[in-house]
């Protein structure tokens, strides 16, 4: 459906937040400022799921609130330019987020991720808005790729992929060819270890093996490809919002959740 609403939460007047549709989804983007190899922005993963965000809200109204730029990256602290905030911070940024957002009206809030590292604060963060039962319907999509995953299996050329490789420099270079610098890649990314210890993590997983902050070779990437995958990842999350609008699921078994705790009466 073509969009007839002004769809950023921040270009609404007060009065149009009044009498907007509550049952549209509150769509918060949430990336990162952190080092994608020598070649790519450090806002990289918030420009893309921001640009995303918003090109599927002219597919289907959607209110889409101020993107989150600031993430959790402490994996990239040692190298120029990444700002990561705490675990703490960022959980709590998102819930008080969250709860104004319902403050607002709004039942139906949808958190789309851009940074790999931000998925186990925003599953909690499901946890914590679930514990406080009250009716908001929280939805995310915590894989950024995950709606356009077959399109890049199809596509890539690099055994490799993930950070600032081949795929991400090919969304970038259709979103915002002026921000990628392939001349700064000199070569196949180096990779070191990821753990010494089958089935075993540690906190230096990601530190040991991404050790250039790319995977793959980047020169594979196009704007060929990264117009294919974003067109449909466009598409993807339009069909999303639709989706979330329709859902009747969350509310109705929050709804009886909320009653069950409400009623039971320990011992």
């Amino acid at each position: 459906m073509k969009n007839s609403i002004m769809v950023r939460w921040e270009d609404l007047t007060s009065k149009d937040i009044a009498s907007i549709d509550k049952n549209l989804p509150a769509v918060i983007p949430i990336g990162s400022i952190e080092v994608h190899g020598p070649h790519l922005p450090l806002g990289t993963d918030i420009l893309t799921i921001y640009w995303v965000a918003v090109k599927a809200s002219e597919l289907e109204d959607a209110i889409i609130l101020p993107p989150i730029a600031y993430g959790y990256a402490p994996e990239s602290k040692h190298f120029p330019g990444t700002i990561s905030i705490s675990a703490e911070t960022l959980l709590s940024l998102l819930r008080e987020v969250c709860l104004e957002i319902y403050r607002n009206g709004f039942r139906k809030i949808l958190i789309l991720n851009g940074h790999g590292g931000n998925s186990r604060i925003l599953r909690l963060l499901s946890r914590d808005i679930l514990d406080r039962c009250i009716n908001v319907c929280l939805y995310m999509v915590v894989d950024p790729w995950s709606p356009v995953r077959s399109e890049i299996e199809g596509l890539r050329e690099t055994k490799l992929i993930g950070h600032a490789c081949e795929i991400e420099t090919s969304i970038v270079s259709y979103i915002a060819p002026q921000l990628v610098k392939l001349e700064y890649v000199k070569g196949e990314a180096k990779i070191g270890v990821y753990t010494t210890i089958p089935n075993v993590e540690t906190n230096v997983d990601w530190v040991g093996y991404a050790l250039e902050a790319y995977l793959g070779d980047p020169r594979k990437a196009s704007m060929e490809k990264g117009k294919i995958i974003v067109d449909q990842w466009v598409r993807r999350i339009a069909d999303i919002y639709r989706m979330v609008k329709e859902d009747r699921f969350v509310e109705d078994t929050l709804e009886e959740y909320r009653m069950r705790v409400a009623e039971y009466q320990p011992g």
